[in-house]
């Protein structure tokens, strides 16, 4: 296989930033409706980028703006504490960039917490293409955001890739057409599961290291 078009998602794939986002949705839904969610119903909320996330799921809907902001103001503050650079992921983008490679990022999260967590962790510069959850209509399992990278790259979907560590990612590579990768290399993956048979499973970045290095 030749790939010319790497695209990844985001959270739990790139960054280990699923933990950030669970604590502060935690945090949301304790002080607008005074009610302890878990772990796993904050990531059966995912998909939508937080904003919806909070406006569909926030009882007392008077507050969502307020609680909006306040999610961000969380995730931001508490960015440091939560979430490390992995020098590993940053490998990987380095040989993709010298092999000429493509890079796109189709993640569900919203622009605003893209931004600060590509500031915070030194992502500014390394994609060639990035959709957030508010640049789509439909958040994966549709694949808008997909095709849309690939429409952007002219690329071919047998030299394309969509990695991610959702089963919806996997979902949604399909649904473009192209080899779709899940992953659990970093410390929280979303999905525990993978039912619908992604064409590669890594728990180590360098397993994709190793592939790229044998097909070059």
């Amino acid at each position: 296989m030749r790939l010319h078009n790497v695209l990844f998602d985001f959270d739990g794939t790139l960054a280990n930033t699923l933990p950030l986002t669970v604590h502060a949705m935690k945090k949301v839904f304790k002080r607008f409706d005074s009610r302890t969610v878990t772990t796993d119903e904050v990531i059966a909320m995912f998909g939508p980028p937080e904003e919806k996330m909070i406006s569909m799921n926030l009882t007392n809907q008077a507050d969502v703006a307020e609680a909006v902001e306040f999610y961000f103001v969380i995730y931001e503050k508490q960015h440091d504490a939560y979430v490390e650079k992995n020098p590993e992921i940053f490998k990987l983008l380095h040989l993709l960039r010298e092999r000429n490679i493509k890079i796109g990022l189709i993640t569900g999260k919203a622009r605003r917490s893209y931004l600060i967590s590509e500031k915070k962790l030194g992502f500014g510069g390394k994609f060639d293409s990035i959709i957030t959850g508010d640049d789509v209509a439909v958040p994966k399992p549709d694949p808008e955001g997909i095709n849309r990278t690939l429409k952007k790259f002219d690329a071919q979907p047998e030299e394309s890739i969509y990695i991610g560590d959702a089963n919806g990612d996997t979902l949604a590579g399909k649904a473009a057409g192209i080899h779709t990768a899940a992953v659990q290399w970093l410390e929280m993956a979303q999905s525990s599961e993978f039912p619908a048979k992604p064409d590669f499973y890594w728990t180590k970045v360098e397993q994709f290291i190793a592939m790229l290095k044998e097909v070059e």
